[in-house]
């Protein structure tokens, strides 16, 4: 389902993810754990396709794409995007 291979990222010219391999195949649950400054969010908005951060190398395969090839909007509709645990309160939306 989703294969990360040697993926190497970038934001404001700092090298945050130096090689990362993961694979999670279809049924599985991960949680991705680690400190301040290991590259969880890093991550996420690489495969999200946040244009402020720069993939240097690697790849990423998504149900056998390239996900790193898509736009922004064909990966949400793939099932890749970010969805915040505590959303932000409209005022008189329930």
């Amino acid at each position: 389902m989703l294969k990360i291979r040697n993926l190497h990222a970038t934001v404001e010219g700092k090298e945050i993810l130096r090689g990362l391999d993961l694979d999670i195949n279809p049924g599985e649950v991960h949680a991705i754990m680690g400190p301040n400054g290991a590259g969880k969010s890093t991550l996420s908005q690489v495969l999200t396709g946040r244009s402020d951060y720069t993939v240097t190398g690697g790849t990423v395969e998504f149900d056998g794409q390239d996900l790193l090839a898509l736009p922004v909007e064909e990966r949400a509709r793939s099932g890749i995007f970010l969805a915040f645990q505590y959303p932000i309160e409209v005022p008189g939306v329930s």
